[in-house]
């Protein structure tokens, strides 16, 4: 590809296109996280940390708890 990256390679159209499918799947991907949190008793889904950005952030017992970089506050 002479030193271009794929997405330099696309034409904007075809980025786009790209684009909703990732969204897409995000959508997709996001939904089964919360459903799988939901089958965890007491666990629950918050918002990305803000720490580390790296995840969400998990509700379990009273903490928000980052799996990722281990951040965690009582609520």
């Amino acid at each position: 590809m002479d030193g271009q990256t794929m997405a330099e390679s696309l034409s904007d159209q075809e980025l786009a296109q790209r684009v909703v499918e990732v969204e897409n799947r995000l959508d997709c991907l996001e939904t089964t996280l919360a459903s799988v949190a939901d089958e965890i008793d007491g666990l629950s889904l918050s918002s990305p940390c803000g720490k580390c950005e790296k995840s969400l952030l998990l509700i379990k017992d009273g903490t928000l708890y980052c799996p990722y970089c281990g951040n965690g506050d009582p609520l």
